[in-house]
């Protein structure tokens, strides 16, 4: 199989085109600290949050810390509060220091429309969401023939409906097209949906069951994926 099988690009967006995960992780148990949650809100259970919608983590919340809130407040969890406080924090540190665009991404996007290649956005993210980051980082939002959301669909990672739809909307076939993630439910998604799943580790690092399901060998950076598609695989 050559690259010019390749007919599409789908880019999951945190992790992938900005160095955003980082600046979650930090918010999450900045704000989990500030509440007094430091000891259940820990590292391994901020990591599962990876790939997952907001609505889902609030549940994890509250499934995690409802018990614990009433006994020291006499009160469920506030888990609408608390992603507020933690999406504040990351916005407030965007807005103060500009977006972290990963290395590779504008290369390897002005490289696909170079070459006639369908460039996608799928993500458990909001549009809401993706606008501002797009703006943040002076990414024309023109520049992607279709974004799906996490709210766009019924079933969010690491079922396939992102990536099903994102190929529907860019008209073409799921075996066509490369899924640019970096955590293990958008591999399982981009998997499970017949695309061909390339994981650009960011602060997770493969399974030997994650691995079964790539496309190719985990890569390191987007300048990888670039020259993936530049050469025959």
């Amino acid at each position: 199989m050559s690259s010019n099988n390749i007919k599409a690009i789908i880019f999951d967006m945190d992790g992938v085109m900005f160095n955003t995960e980082v600046l979650y992780e930090e918010a999450f148990a900045n704000v989990a600290n500030q509440w007094g949650y430091e000891s259940e809100v820990n590292e391994k259970f901020i990591k599962s949050f990876k790939g997952k919608r907001k609505d889902i983590i609030k549940q994890m919340y509250k499934e995690l810390l409802d018990e614990v809130s009433i006994q020291r407040t006499g009160k469920e969890f506030d888990a609408d509060e608390h992603m507020k406080q933690v999406l504040d924090y990351l916005d407030n540190y965007i807005k103060n220091n500009g977006m972290p665009i990963k290395n590779g991404l504008i290369e390897l996007l002005d490289y696909c429309r170079l070459k006639n290649i369908k460039v996608a956005i799928g993500t458990s993210e909001r549009n809401e969401r993706v606008k501002f980051y797009l703006n943040k980082a002076n990414i024309d939002i023109n520049t992607f023939d279709a974004i799906i959301c996490g709210d766009m669909v019924k079933n969010g990672k690491p079922a396939p409906d992102i990536y099903l739809k994102a190929c529907e909307a860019i008209h073409v076939n799921p075996e066509n097209t490369i899924v640019c993630e970096d955590a293990p439910n958008g591999i399982m998604a981009a998997f499970s949906a017949g695309t061909k799943p390339v994981m650009v580790v960011d602060l997770i690092e493969p399974t030997d069951e994650i691995i079964k399901m790539l496309f190719v060998n985990p890569l390191s950076s987007l300048l990888e994926v670039k020259e993936l598609l530049s050469h025959e695989l």
